[in-house]
C-alpha cells in the first residue's frame, strides 16, 4: 500500500517507462517469429534466477568478474573484489571486521547484503551479517564472482535484500598440481596459500590451506589471524549423476575495538570458527532438465572472553572519579548452527519456455549469553518454495517472473515476487523494464536480545550497563525496486555497456532508538532497542561498461549515482551521491603486465556512527611478471594502494597511509 501511494508522487519521472511497457504489450502481436535471437557472444550467468542464461536475457543487471580481474586488481579480500562493482561501499570499523553494502543504509554487520558461496548462504544468523573476515574460503580457489545489483529474494530468500553476490568456486578437474600463492606488505601483512588438484577414478578433488595475518591500521591495536583449510571433491558417478562433497573451516580472529571514549578503548580479541560441510547431487540430462539436491551444515562459534580495565574518570570526564579504575568482563562466547536441506527442478516446457522451481527447509540455532543474558538455545525455522520463468514471447520479447514464498518462526509468510520485460530490439542491444521485491526478516538478536554489561569499580561498587533491551514484535523489512535497464554487447569491439535507473522504496527499516530511565541501569539509565523505525526512497543511475581493445589490453569503468533522496535519507547521509571504479590492465613487452585502478565515493555515513562522514580516493598499481623456470610457471607482482587524500574509512582514528605489496605465484606440475 505504501508503495503504491507514493508511486503517484514519482509519476513523472517514470510515466515514460508506463507508456512504454503499454506500447511494447501491443507490438507484441505484430511481431515476427523469424528473427534472430541475439544472445551470441554475451557472458553466461546462473545466479540470477537459477536458471543458465546470458547476461542480456537475466531479470537484473548484473556484474561479473572473473579470476583475471581479481588477480590484476591485487584484491586480497573479497570485499576488495566489490569495489569494482557499480554501488557498493566498503569500509572496516576495525581490520578484522569489514563491511560491504550496496547502495548504503548499512552498519559494521550489513543483514540487507547476501553472499553465497557455491549455493550456500554464508550469512551467520547470529548477528546476521557477513563474516568477511571468517570465510572459509581462499581467494586463489575463485572462478568467478556474479552480482545481481538489486533485491534477489525470489532466487535466494533470506537477506537477499540489497543486492547478492554469488561466488563460483574452481572445479577440481579444472586444474592439477600444485599451487603455492605467497603475498606480502603494509601493516605487517602476511599470507601464504598451498592448493592441489587431483584426480582418481572418475573423481576429482582440490585441498587448499592457507595462513595470513595482518596488523590491520597502524595507529590502532587491530591485528587479525586466519588459519584455513577446505577440500572439494567431485564424483562423476553415471553420465547424468554427480556428487559433490565440499567441507572447510576457518580458525580466525581479530581485534574488537568498541570506543567508550577515544583516548580509552575496550580492546578484546575474539577468535571465530566457521566450519561447513556441503553435499550436492545432481541428475542431469542437460542444462535444461536437471534435478539438484543440496544438504549444507554451518558451524560458527566466536570466543571472546577476557576482562579489560580503565580509568573511571576518562570515562565520565568527572575529576571526583580520579584514581578510580573500573574491570569489565567482556564475555561474548557464543554459536549458532545452520542445516538446509534443499532440491530444484530445472525443465524445457517448449522450445521458448523454461522453468526452475523447488523448496527448502531450514533451521537456525543461536546461543549465547552476551546476545541474549541467558545459556538458551533459541531456533528458526524457514520453509521456502520458489519458482522462476523464462518465457521467450518470441525472439525479440522475452519475460522473466519468479516468485519465493517463505514461512519462518519469527515473522509467518512472506512472499517476494520478481518480473521482467526484456525487448531486444537489434542484435546485441536489448531493453528491460523490471520490478522486485526484498524482504529482511528481524534477526534473534533484534527481536529478543538483552545485552548487558557489568563494571567492577576499586572501590567495590558494580556498574551495571543495560545495552540493548529488545521489545519484540518487529515487522519485517521489505523493499521495492522498478528499474529499467539497457545493455549493449559487440562481440566486434569487444565492447559491452550496462546501464540501469532505478526506483527503491524501503519500508520498516530496523534500526535502535535510545530508551531513556531505564530502572535496571544504573550506569548511564539509558539502553538500545530495536524498532521498525525509517521508511526511505531514493532513485539511482549506474553505468558499467568494459572493452578488451586487444587480448592485452583490458579497461573497465563502473559508476553509480544517487538521486531523489527523501528528507529523513538525505539528512542522514547513509548513502554517497557519487560512486567511481576505473579499471585498466596493458601487457607489454617481456611477459610484465600492468594494471592500475581509481576508487572514488562520495561522502557518506555509516549508520552506526552517526557523525562521522566517510569518503574514498584511492589509486592502485600492479606491475605482474610471468616466467617459466624449468617445469614452473612463476609470477611475480609488486603492488602500490596510495591514499589519494580526503579518505576517512568508517571513524576518523582509522588512519589510512599508502601501503605497499609483494606475490609471488608458482605453479608446480
Amino acid at each position: 500500500m505504501h508503495f503504491l501511494s507514493s508511486f503517484s508522487v514519482h509519476q513523472t519521472a517514470w510515466s515514460i517507462t508506463a507508456l512504454y511497457g503499454f506500447s511494447a504489450f501491443i507490438s507484441l502481436l505484430h511481431a515476427h517469429d523469424e528473427l534472430e535471437l541475439f544472445d551470441s557472444d554475451v557472458p553466461i550467468v546462473l545466479s540470477a534466477s537459477r536458471l543458465t542464461q546470458p547476461i542480456s536475457s537475466a531479470p537484473a543487471s548484473m556484474t561479473v568478474i572473473d579470476a583475471e580481474m581479481i588477480r590484476l586488481s591485487g584484491a586480497r579480500s573479497i570485499v576488495d573484489i566489490l569495489r569494482l562493482v557499480p554501488g557498493f561501499q566498503i569500509g572496516r570499523l576495525v581490520n578484522g571486521n569489514p563491511v560491504a553494502t550496496y547502495n548504503g543504509i548499512a552498519e559494521r554487520y550489513n543483514p540487507r547484503l547476501q553472499l553465497v558461496i557455491d549455493g550456500r548462504p554464508t550469512y551467520v544468523p547470529l548477528y546476521g551479517g557477513i563474516p568477511w573476515s571468517e570465510l572459509p574460503i581462499a581467494l586463489t580457489d575463485i572462478e568467478r564472482v556474479e552480482v545481481t545489483r538489486g533485491p534477489n529474494a525470489a532466487t535466494f530468500g533470506p537477506n537477499s535484500f540489497g543486492a547478492v553476490v554469488s561466488i563460483t568456486t574452481r572445479a577440481p578437474a579444472s586444474r592439477s598440481g600444485w599451487y603455492l600463492n605467497s603475498e606480502a606488505g603494509g601493516n605487517e601483512f602476511r599470507s601464504g596459500t598451498l592448493s592441489y588438484h587431483g584426480s582418481g577414478d572418475n573423481s576429482h578433488y582440490r585441498v587448499t590451506i592457507q595462513n595470513e595475518r595482518d596488523e590491520g591500521f597502524r595507529n590502532i591495536p587491530d591485528k587479525e589471524r586466519s588459519a584455513l583449510l577446505s577440500i572439494s571433491t567431485h564424483w562423476q558417478i553415471s553420465p547424468i549423476d554427480s556428487l559433490s562433497v565440499d567441507l572447510g573451516g576457518i580458525r580466525g580472529g581479530h581485534t574488537e575495538v568498541d570506543t567508550v571514549v577515544e583516548e580509552n578503548d575496550l580492546n578484546s580479541y575474539s577468535e571465530a570458527t566457521n566450519a561447513y560441510t556441503q553435499f550436492v547431487w545432481e541428475h542431469s540430462h542437460s542444462a535444461d532438465d536437471a534435478l539438484r539436491v543440496q544438504y549444507y551444515y554451518n558451524y560458527f562459534d566466536i570466543q571472546d572472553d577476557n576482562t579489560t580495565t580503565f580509568n573511571l574518570d576518562e570515562v565520565f570526564g568527572n575529576p571526583d572519579f580520579a584514581g578510580l579504575t573500573v574491570d569489565a568482563p567482556i564475555n561474548r562466547d557464543s554459536n549458532s548452527t545452520r542445516h538446509e536441506i534443499e532440491a530444484q527442478k530445472t525443465k524445457r516446457l517448449s522450445e521458448r519456455h523454461r522453468i526452475v522451481f523447488g523448496g527448502a527447509l531450514r533451521q537456525d540455532s543461536v546461543q549465547g549469553h552476551y546476545i541474549f543474558n541467558d545459556e538458551l538455545t533459541r531456533t528458526v525455522s524457514t520453509q521456502r518454495v520458489f519458482a522462476h520463468s523464462e518465457f521467450n514471447i518470441n525472439p525479440e520479447w522475452l519475460l522473466n517472473s519468479g516468485l519465493l514464498v517463505e514461512k519462518n518462526s519469527i515473522s509467518d509468510i512472506s512472499t517476494s515476487p520478481r518480473l521482467s520485460l526484456t525487448h531486444r530490439y537489434a542484435p546485441g542491444k536489448m531493453i528491460r523494464l523490471g520490478y522486485s521485491r526484498g524482504t529482511r526478516t528481524p534477526l534473534l538478536l533484534e527481536e529478543e536480545g538483552q545485552v548487558t554489561q557489568e563494571y567492577m569499580i576499586s572501590n567495590g561498587d558494580v556498574l551495571t550497563d543495560r545495552l540493548i533491551l529488545s521489545e519484540g514484535n518487529l515487522e519485517p523489512e521489505t523493499i521495492d525496486v522498478i528499474d529499467l535497464g539497457y545493455y549493449y554487447n559487440n562481440p566486434g569491439q569487444n565492447l559491452s555497456i550496462d546501464a540501469k535507473l532505478s526506483y527503491h522504496e524501503i519500508r520498516d527499516t530496523i534500526s535502535t532508538l535510545i530508551l531513556r530511565g531505564v530502572d535496571s541501569d544504573n550506569f548511564d539509565q539509558a539502553a538500545r532497542t530495536y524498532s521498525n523505525r525509517f521508511d526511505y526512497t531514493y532513485s539511482t543511475a549506474e553505468l558499467q561498461i568494459e572493452r578488451k581493445l586487444s587480448h592485452q589490453i583490458r579497461l573497465r569503468a563502473a559508476y553509480s549515482h544517487t538521486f531523489d533522496q527523501d528528507a529523513d535519507l538525505s539528512r542522514r547521509k547513509l548513502i554517497p551521491g557519487h560512486t567511481l571504479s576505473l579499471f585498466g590492465s596493458v601487457g607489454l613487452a617481456r611477459e610484465f603486465t600492468l594494471s592500475t585502478e581509481f576508487y572514488h565515493s562520495g561522502t557518506w555515513i555509516w549508520d552506526d556512527v552517526s557523525k562521522v562522514e566517510s569518503k574514498v580516493n584511492r589509486l592502485d598499481f600492479r606491475l605482474e611478471k610471468n616466467l617459466k623456470l624449468a617445469s614452473m610457471n612463476i609470477t611475480l607482482a609488486l603492488q602500490a594502494e596510495l591514499d589519494m587524500g580526503g579518505t576517512t574509512d568508517y571513524l576518523y582514528r582509522n588512519q589510512l597511509e599508502s601501503l605497499y605489496f609483494a606475490r609471488l605465484n608458482v605453479q608446480l606440475p
